[in-house]
């Protein structure tokens, strides 16, 4: 009787369609209709789910095997919330939780779509999954649209994967360049995502002492931001002072109640110019302009460019260049300072 829907007993309606339905099936899943009497007609609200996203539910309670597919996923999830369907919100997470599925480019798209519904800890989630993924969409409309909450939310996540925090930086000029008069009310709060501490000391002199372009010089310009360019300086050469010693800049760390920045997943791109140590022949001092032709290189190639970016494991893979090995003397206490992290 229910395979076939012979005598259904209660009438589903959302927005002019009419489902009908047997009660049992529904309340034996749901516990928004286990909470019904003997009604006959209910009207569900069409902002809370939709006819098509019903007819999912229904599907899935009566499948023999229920299977969850990518295409409506977050429509079903969201009609399982509103419905409270647990065996079906438990079965949608574990999709969202198959991080083979839903990574770096995929992650980004359901990101997109869990926005019209408001779901934050999906949201959240699917950022997480963002690392090499990042520069390419940086690159692309998509990011100038975000919003500035959203684009606080992405700098702020340890899982984005950058060649160098100053990609970070860039990237925060580049969004509030986009519409400068509407969106520098939102300036410090992106600013305050970028960790100016592992950036090196001589970009940092640089952003105060000669802003390269208008775009900065706006940004640097206020005084806050300087206070925090000046603690990234402090931080960094007192790190470089100490050396090797990294127990005695701990112990400094804690005399001043200073707290080390975490880190971010670094990424080596041999196709980027500006990628280099200080002491490379072929080095090229990071600007705006050679940033945003970075941009253009990576949209260029196509859109999975990400996928040929290797994961800077451990400090030695994260400073390799074209430089040749005797760049540099083992054991020079001044490397770090010559290195462009």
């Amino acid at each position: 009787m229910i395979d076939n829907y012979i005598k259904p007993n209660v009438q589903i309606r959302i927005d002019g369609v009419t489902f009908n339905c047997h009660m049992m099936v529904l309340q034996c899943y749901s516990d928004f209709f286990m909470d019904c009497n003997n009604e006959v007609f209910i009207q569900l609200p069409e902002e809370k789910i939709t006819p098509t996203a019903f007819m999912m539910v229904y599907d899935w309670m009566l499948a023999e095997q229920p299977l969850v597919q990518r295409e409506g996923i977050l429509e079903l999830f969201n009609a399982a919330n509103f419905l409270r369907i647990k065996d079906l919100i438990n079965q949608c997470w574990l999709c969202f939780d198959d991080d083979a599925r839903f990574r770096e480019d995929t992650a980004f798209l359901l990101y997109l779509e869990a926005r019209k519904y408001c779901l934050e800890s999906l949201e959240q989630l699917m950022l997480m999954r963002i690392c090499k993924f990042f520069l390419t969409l940086v690159a692309s409309k998509e990011f100038l649209l975000l919003s500035a909450r959203e684009v606080c939310a992405l700098l702020s996540s340890n899982t984005i994967g950058v060649n160098s925090e100053t990609e970070i930086f860039m990237s925060v000029v580049r969004w509030l360049s986009h519409n400068w008069e509407e969106r520098k009310c939102h300036m410090l709060d992106l600013i305050r995502c970028v960790r100016f501490s592992l950036m090196p000391p001589w970009f940092l002199v640089t952003l105060t002492k000669n802003p390269e372009c208008p775009e900065i010089e706006h940004i640097v310009s206020h005084a806050e931001v300087r206070n925090m360019i000046n603690d990234g300086i402090t931080y960094t050469t007192t790190q470089f002072y100490f050396g090797e010693k990294r127990e005695d800049f701990l112990q400094f760390l804690e005399r001043f109640q200073l707290l080390s920045p975490m880190q971010r997943q670094w990424v080596f791109d041999k196709e980027c110019n500006y990628h280099h140590r200080l002491e490379c022949p072929n080095l090229q001092y990071i600007t705006y302009k050679s940033f945003l032709e970075y941009l253009e290189m990576i949209l260029s190639i196509g859109k999975d460019y990400w996928r040929t970016l290797e994961m800077a494991k451990g400090v030695e893979k994260h400073l390799q260049c074209c430089a040749s090995a005797d760049c540099h003397k083992p054991g020079d206490p001044n490397l770090i300072c010559r290195i462009f992290l």
